[in-house]
């Protein structure tokens, strides 16, 4: 064969294509290994995104170069469900493929008029990502939703132009609520290793955080730079979060919204256990063999219906201190400083019901940090739309996270507030320090100077936040002075007597009561209703009397408002708004085709055993 004609003739150019073959073949894997190095330094985020459990994939929303990354219904803790309802959280099954993270999860069970899905299986986040690579990270912020702990969902608020505004990840996330979040019972704390029930709610609030440190990097956050905040129960949540243990390392600032009230009111864990076994009797199912088989095995809606919502000391949608995850009352680890010693601000909206909030602790626990620590930062958010009256509860969140440039109802005032606004609190979860330059210097809380910020136009420092007595003191409460309003267009007017009468009175109809309280200016809620357009709302308005006699009125819009009975001498109306839905009952009617409700206001400070205590009367309504 070697001698053979052909051989002779091919064999060079068989050693030279074999010469070329391999220089290209390793050239080539020379150049892929190349590649592979180049693509494993490269730090560019691209969709889906690997997180611990599996890939997600999200939707890119905005402009050309203001691209914001949403990826929504992330999961992160296993379904809530069967033998794991009441119980803390556990690990998310991984997942094959690419999980679809376009549409939001269905939210926790609650009472509510949404029709929007609900679910056990509710343990979801939702990121909101403007950042384009995992190199240059951007600070975390986490939004705990309010609601009283019984609504609410993580869909509110919507962080993408926040996001995209300020070069921040914003993460929404949820919890379990009610009596599927916080129920504790004997045999469940039975059950647990650690002897307790109930605080599940926070302990979803935990795990978010900890998929937060494991995740965040891969959707180009900073695991190290996180500022949790939140409102009202959120605000709570805060407070509940920086109390525990199991938050250390979790967090880096801390914002506190309207949450002073309900971190106050935190009852210890025997006392939920008892309300808990009421509930079990209650449904029933006190008297099966297996008692927490048949708790578990009721649906999710029945656990929803059967657990009371209200201020009465029945609550089972409370927290609890179990001296395990919540080692005490959060205002008494604050005060031994044991919380987490983060950079805190701490504040409110001015309206009547927040002004008792902040009454009632926010000097109480920024006293306490500012012992422990000088990055601790007071306000009060005062003001409206427009200067249409004083700011509500929770209305900072609209001037924080919206666009109001879009909005019709928003003045050039009330940009400059948001802008105002906006840069502070960024700047805060950027550096733990709100103050940003060219804006006024908003000073740390010391208890010495008492000084804190009142955003509203104009934004400046004030002195003077109020503290209570302390425990075991007894505050001296004296009526307001009479004052009536008279209202001619319609036909009543309004006294209040500056008087007291005991709770077991009949009060009866056109009287508006509130237990033990400091509240001294009365104000009742009225809604002028036209029966000929069926459940067509004229005009929504609170009247403040103050003691000379004078007025303010708060507008509500219309549409915030549904009547959902026509009983003319009572029925409910229930009050939805951004922050927080609430019941209340209609003691007065007008004749000629207008309805005047007077709302009993149905959320109040009240301690827990208030049976004996006195009442103020508000006011007094007379009709023409």
């Amino acid at each position: 064969m070697k001698d053979s004609f052909w051989y002779k003739l091919l064999m060079p150019f068989l050693v030279l294509m074999l010469t070329v073959s391999v220089t290209v073949s390793c050239n080539g894997v020379e150049g892929q290994q190349e590649e592979e190095e180049e693509e494993e330094q490269s730090t560019e985020i691209v969709d889906p995104i690997m997180t611990d459990a599996g890939l997600v994939s999200g939707t890119v929303v905005g402009d050309v170069g203001e691209e914001v990354r949403v990826y929504k219904g992330i999961p992160f803790a296993a379904p809530p469900v069967g033998d794991l309802r009441w119980k803390p959280p556990q690990p998310v099954e991984p997942w094959d493929g690419v999980l679809d993270c376009t549409e939001f999860a269905p939210i926790a069970p609650q009472i509510t008029s949404s029709e929007v899905e609900q679910s056990e299986d509710c343990l979801y986040l939702n990121v909101y990502t403007p950042a384009t690579n995992t190199t240059d990270l951007l600070p975390v912020f986490v939004s705990i939703h309010g609601g009283a702990m019984v609504i609410g969902s993580s869909r509110s608020p919507d962080m993408t132009y926040f996001a995209q505004q300020n070069d921040v990840v914003g993460v929404s996330i949820a919890y379990r609520l009610g009596g599927l979040g916080f129920f504790a019972h004997p045999l469940l704390s039975e059950e647990s290793e650690n002897g307790v029930s109930g605080n599940y709610g926070l302990m979803d609030q935990v795990a978010a955080l900890e998929w937060v440190q494991n995740n965040i990097a891969a959707f180009g956050g900073d695991p190290d730079n996180v500022t949790i905040q939140g409102c009202s129960s959120g605000g709570e949540s805060v407070l509940f979060l920086m109390a525990s243990p199991f938050s250390e390392g979790l967090l880096h600032q801390a914002i506190a919204d309207a949450g002073v009230y309900g971190s106050s009111r935190t009852p210890p864990l025997e006392e939920m256990e008892t309300r808990g076994e009421n509930l079990a009797i209650e449904l029933g199912v006190a008297d099966e063999p297996d008692v927490l088989a048949a708790l578990r095995a009721l649906g999710a809606d029945e656990i929803v219906a059967a657990v009371p919502v209200s201020t009465s000391g029945t609550e089972l949608q409370l927290p609890n201190v179990d001296g395990w995850f919540l080692p005490d009352l959060p205002l008494e680890v604050f005060q031994a400083g044991n919380q987490q010693n983060v950079p805190l601000m701490i504040g409110s909206g001015s309206d009547d019901l927040a002004k008792e909030w902040n009454q009632y602790g926010d000097k109480n626990f920024a006293c306490a940090m500012s012992t422990v620590s000088s990055e601790v930062y007071a306000w009060i958010f005062d003001h409206a739309p427009c200067g249409s009256g004083g700011g509500t509860h929770c209305l900072d969140l609209t001037y924080l996270f919206a666009d109001l440039s879009t909005r019709e109802d928003m003045c050039d005032v009330d940009l400059e507030v948001s802008e105002a606004m906006v840069a502070m609190w960024v700047q805060f979860a950027r550096t733990g320090d709100p103050n940003v330059e060219g804006l006024i210097e908003w000073p740390t809380y010391e208890e010495a100077t008492d000084q804190y910020l009142k955003i509203g136009d104009p934004v400046e420092v004030k002195t003077g936040l109020y503290i209570p007595p302390e425990a075991g003191e007894e505050e001296e409460e004296t009526p307001a002075e009479p004052a009536t309003y008279t209202n001619t267009e319609y036909g009543f007017s309004l006294e209040y007597p500056g008087d007291w009468v005991e709770k077991t009175e009949d009060l009866g109809p056109g009287v508006v009561w509130r237990v033990g309280t400091t509240y001294t200016v009365p104000a009742v809620r009225v809604i002028i209703r036209d029966e000929s357009e069926g459940t067509t709302l004229e005009e929504v308005f609170t009247i403040h009397l103050t003691e000379d006699g004078e007025k303010t009125i708060d507008t509500f819009t219309a549409s915030d408002v549904t009547i959902n009975d026509t009983d003319f001498t009572q029925a409910e109306v229930t009050y939805s708004s951004t922050a927080y839905d609430y019941e209340s009952v209609i003691i007065g009617l007008v004749t000629d085709g207008k309805w005047i409700i007077i709302e009993v206001y149905t959320v109040s400070i009240l301690p827990f055993d208030y049976e004996d205590q006195q009442a103020e009367i508000l006011s007094t309504v007379t009709f023409e």
